[in-house]
């Protein structure tokens, strides 16, 4: 059975983008293994650096079994500093986790995606996309395959699409896919607290108050991720005539499936 990889900045930017997908896929017998760049030990308005950077594999861990992923790595960088690693050092431990794990298809962040805000998913995009495009030449970190790799070539690129232009995949999520989506997201608690306190400050900087938001308990979070993770996901299956999806812009084979025979492309996945 193929298996997937996740390259992303922090923890639960994988949940939001594609958490009902990779439930799908590992439902269906797929191996998924995250790689998470970043410490997310800045994402929070109320603890500090070190009790961030004490849960940022509990959380992800706690969020990898509801959805069924095999295995969650972080590479510990400074969250929202990532913009200060090389771009090759990312560029080169993206590629090692791909020539190691030999993924069927690779997720991540849209390096063309307009107005990203965030330069850790701006660092990552660029890194995973160089990686996934070239992990297949010899010559790029021949470091790897000294050491027991080999070069490998990633079929399929699945990226978030956060706004969505150049959508070309919808997957449609069960009733029981988006529910692990929302249980997922709510295993990431500091994440959570920090989305919906996050919504009420841009509220509260306004013109005008939304009681239904801004009169919320922080911590009493779930309901408004619910509500907000529905929301999102019945507007991108109104687009393909289904209840609930989440979308991505898709590369498969180089663009190669232009040339292929009729009816020789496999059934996707999800």
């Amino acid at each position: 059975m193929p298996g997937a990889l996740v390259l992303t900045a922090h923890g639960d930017d994988m949940e939001f983008f594609a958490g009902g997908t990779i439930a799908l896929l590992c439902e269906r017998g797929w191996d998924v293994d995250v790689l998470i760049a970043t410490d997310n030990s800045r994402g929070t308005f109320e603890l500090s650096t070190e009790q961030m950077f004490g849960l940022r594999l509990k959380e992800a861990d706690a969020a990898a079994q509801v959805l069924g992923v095999r295995s969650v790595s972080c590479l510990d960088y400074p969250d929202g500093f990532l913009c200060e690693t090389p771009h090759t050092t990312l560029r080169g431990q993206f590629m090692d986790a791909i020539r190691r794990h030999r993924p069927g298809i690779v997720f991540t962040w849209d390096p063309w995606a307009p107005y990203e805000n965030h330069p850790d998913h701006r660092a990552v995009s660029w890194a995973a996309m160089e990686a996934a495009s070239f992990a297949h030449f010899p010559l790029y970190y021949p470091e790897q395959l000294a050491g027991g790799l080999e070069p490998y070539y990633v079929p399929e690129v699945w990226y978030f699409a956060k706004n969505p232009v150049d959508v070309n995949k919808r997957v449609a999520l069960s009733d029981a896919a988006i529910q692990k989506k929302i249980d997922a997201l709510c295993c990431y608690d500091s994440q959570m607290v920090l989305t919906l306190r996050d919504h009420q400050i841009a509220i509260e900087s306004a013109p005008y108050d939304v009681p239904r938001i801004t009169g919320l308990d922080p911590h009493d979070y779930r309901a408004y991720i619910d509500h907000t993770v529905r929301r999102g996901a019945l507007r991108a299956g109104r687009e393909a005539g289904m209840e609930y999806a989440e979308q991505f812009r898709r590369t498969r084979w180089g663009g190669t499936e232009r040339q292929a025979p009729d009816g020789t492309i496999p059934p996707d996945p999800v």
